[in-house]
């Protein structure tokens, strides 16, 4: 009897580690395509309000880069850029989808601009999945006067340096692990929320406006499957039936709400 009891012991736990390996598997292998491809990050979406805030507030160019990189979600670095076109000055927010450190027109996405008039004042516009924004503001110095005391030779007076590309992503990677970024995660569910109340369907069908190498990007992510490391699977605010019909647990605070989200095999 006492054979026979251990034979069926062991029976019972190969049966078990059978049976928990695929569930293993599933957590070893990260979301799903579809679940990062819903997220703002995919799209390359942003808060357009705090990234104009910020825009008002830095007092130098690597501030502003600095704050706009704490307020995107995705997992590419924003970089920026400002020229002077005509009687206009115009600053551009640019994600390096490439991941070169610098900002590459044919491989990278444009987020946002910010233009200023000859009367000195700006008009503020977002591109592809942002397109649905627009904002007019009054004169003020504000950072471009920054930028031009520094400002470089060439067709812009500054370009984020590829240098800056390692710096900004450290500064990222520490602001990501700390409460400040729980604080910007809530402002960004905060501001989804209010851009459909007032935009509707103009916000909602913007997501799929996205740019050819937004598009290319989004391919490579779901050929190589880099996707399940993805850091921007950590919000669906925008989708208020997701963490329920998905498997995983929610945790809300200052009117965002973040989602653990289950794993599951492979993408589709």
């Amino acid at each position: 009897m006492a054979i026979r009891g251990r034979k069926l012991a062991r029976a019972l736990t190969l049966s078990g580690v059978i049976t928990a390996a695929p569930l293993m598997a599933a957590c070893s292998s990260g979301p799903s395509y579809e679940d990062w491809a819903t997220t703002d990050g995919a799209a390359g979406r942003i808060n357009m309000d705090d990234v104009q805030e910020a825009f008002k507030s830095s007092k130098s160019a690597t501030d502003f880069e600095k704050r706009v990189n704490e307020i995107y979600e995705g997992d590419g670095l924003i970089f920026i850029r400002a020229s002077r076109e005509g009687e206009q000055l115009v600053l551009e927010g640019w994600e390096d989808l490439n991941g070169n450190n610098t900002i590459d027109d044919g491989d990278d996405d444009l987020l946002f601009s910010i233009i200023k008039d000859a009367n000195g004042e700006y008009d503020m516009r977002g591109h592809h999945a942002n397109g649905y924004y627009r904002s007019h503001f009054g004169a003020g110095d504000f950072l471009f006067t920054y930028m031009l005391l520094s400002a470089m030779s060439g067709p812009y007076f500054y370009r984020t340096p590829v240098h800056r590309g390692p710096v900004i992503h450290q500064q990222r990677s520490s602001y990501r692990q700390s409460s400040g970024y729980s604080g910007q995660v809530s402002r960004n569910s905060q501001y989804t929320r209010k851009q459909q109340s007032f935009s509707g369907s103009r916000y909602q069908q913007s997501r799929g406006n996205v740019s050819s190498t937004r598009r290319t990007y989004q391919q490579t992510q779901r050929t190589s499957g880099a996707f399940r490391s993805s850091n921007s699977i950590s919000r669906a605010s925008s989708r208020s039936s997701f963490s329920s019909s998905r498997s995983g647990s929610s945790f809300g605070g200052g009117g965002g709400s973040h989602v653990v989200l289950g794993r599951r095999r492979g993408h589709r």
